[in-house]
């Protein structure tokens, strides 16, 4: 089979193995990934083209490809990509913010037109994506995969972050916890702890039992971006500025921003302490940019889209419970961006029965305290149907089929489900467990990044023989 690897063998090294055992009975005729974090002998590889991460973010073509051979695209054919050109431009405010929206578009057309193109030439019949994909290059090359009818793979980690779930589009999720706990089925299977595999056990264990379960991969993320970890980063941004010029632009406008209000000086003006004797939904906004929102969001990337749904749909006497995510401080500090943009708080915060509570307010507190949990596809939602409070779920995760999550988009559907609530519905634990169980035989041991594979307790021997095998089985 023909195959194309998008992110694979990027961030670990030895699932380069993993391309090398499907090597024996595959072609793989094109890899993105990132040299400069796992090097490789791309002489291990004839016939490969191999394009590298930054370069198809740009929009760069790899050697041995003449993208100016490849026709541009005419009205029509763009006509039919414009839910994918809604999903892009949103994507571009993380690599392009300053681009005007013209720019945007016709780097989008390139996108499509190169992709196109390469999709032609080498008509593979696989693609397989490290991530649900979230990044320009490949969510256009997934859009055109799905329109061609090539076959899609994707990974996502789960539960501990030392799990992998695959499915062919994030859209429907995993095809047998579907089929198995879509909106159709009427039965569902019941199951006890004891049912769970050891690692899996011991992790609901710790998350439906510990006060406060902040997940391990969390403070690994947030040593990266404070502490050595930010000053790193910080570093490698003021040599990059020195190459090319723009330093002391920079400083000279890092020093009057010091003198300006902030998002974060917008923020604390509209918070307001919980009162959690009060009936309340809680909204734990996503960070962004991130995949969870992008395009696991859809249309709901607009996190006030999905707030200004909650309020029309609550109930009399009920309020809404809005916290900022911690992350998006550590990352972006006191800067707007085009996520946390000039007026976002205040447009929270001055909405009817919305209470703007303060970021370290306790999550967990806060969503045991709730009638539900309302989010787009956040782990908040996946930790409250196990900690026994139903979830709201406006996007596509991992659990969206899960028993206690209600799947919305739209005010009449918000509706149905707080009425729902309203009248006493709580996840049922022995589905929930019957549930993990099922999620325990579909997902495999695994991990996408240098976090989870920290936590992980099997050798990497493992994880290579578990990867391979599944997507063997998925193509």
């Amino acid at each position: 089979m023909k195959l194309f690897l998008i992110g694979i063998g990027s961030s670990v090294p030895e699932y380069v193995r993993v391309a090398e055992e499907l090597l024996k009975e595959h072609e793989i005729l094109y890899w993105v990934r990132m040299s400069d974090v796992v090097p490789l002998d791309e002489s291990r590889f004839p016939g490969t083209i191999f394009h590298e991460y930054r370069d198809a973010l740009k929009g760069i073509a790899p050697k041995g490809i003449d993208a100016p051979a490849f026709e541009p695209w005419g009205a029509r054919e763009i006509d039919d990509f414009y839910g994918t050109e809604s999903e892009l431009l949103s994507m571009m405010d993380k690599w392009y913010p300053d681009w005007p929206i013209n720019k945007r578009k016709d780097f989008y057309y390139d996108l499509l037109r190169f992709w196109d193109g390469v999709l032609e030439r080498f008509t593979p019949e696989a693609i397989i994506f490290k991530a649900p994909p979230h990044e320009m290059y490949s969510f256009v090359l997934y859009s055109l995969a799905k329109k061609r009818g090539i076959s899609t793979v994707m990974c996502d980690c789960i539960l501990r972050q030392d799990r992998i779930i695959l499915y062919k589009d994030y859209k429907d999720g995993n095809e047998v916890l579907a089929k198995t706990y879509g909106h159709r089925t009427k039965e569902r299977r019941r199951g006890t702890v004891e049912d769970l595999s050891e690692d899996t056990r011991a992790y609901y264990l710790e998350l439906s039992g510990s006060r406060n379960p902040t997940p391990r991969y969390v403070a690994g993320w947030k040593l990266e971006t404070a502490g050595l970890g930010k000053f790193r980063r910080h570093a490698k941004a003021f040599m990059r500025f020195i190459r090319d010029g723009t330093i002391f632009e920079r400083v000279t406008m890092r020093f009057f921003k010091m003198f300006k209000q902030g998002v974060l000086d917008e923020q604390k003006k509209h918070e307001k302490s919980a009162d959690l004797s009060r009936p309340y939904i809680y909204v734990p906004l996503h960070y962004q940019p991130e995949c969870t929102t992008s395009p696991q969001g859809g249309i709901f990337v607009d996190q006030i889209l999905m707030i200004k749904i909650l309020v029309a749909s609550l109930p009399k006497g009920w309020e809404l419970y809005v916290k900022e995510h911690p992350a998006q401080k550590l990352a972006h500090g006191n800067n707007y961006t085009p996520f946390r943009w000039k007026g976002f708080f205040e447009t929270i915060g001055t909405l009817p029965h919305v209470r703007l509570v303060p970021a370290d307010t306790n999550t967990f507190e806060l969503a045991a305290k709730s009638k539900a949990v309302a989010t787009i596809s956040g782990t908040a939602g996946w930790e409250a149907i196990v900690r026994g409070t139903p979830a709201l779920v406006f996007g596509y995760p991992w659990f969206m089929h899960a028993p206690g999550i209600v799947r919305v988009s739209s005010v009449p559907e918000c509706r149905d489900a707080l009425e729902k609530v309203e009248k006493g519905f709580k996840p049922d634990t022995a589905e929930l467990l019957g549930y993990l169980t099922l999620v325990d035989k579909v997902s495999f041991r695994g991990y996408l990044n240098v976090y989870s594979k920290s936590i992980a307790t099997f050798d990497e021997k493992t994880a290579v023989h578990e990867m391979h095998k599944a997507f063997l089985s998925a193509i």
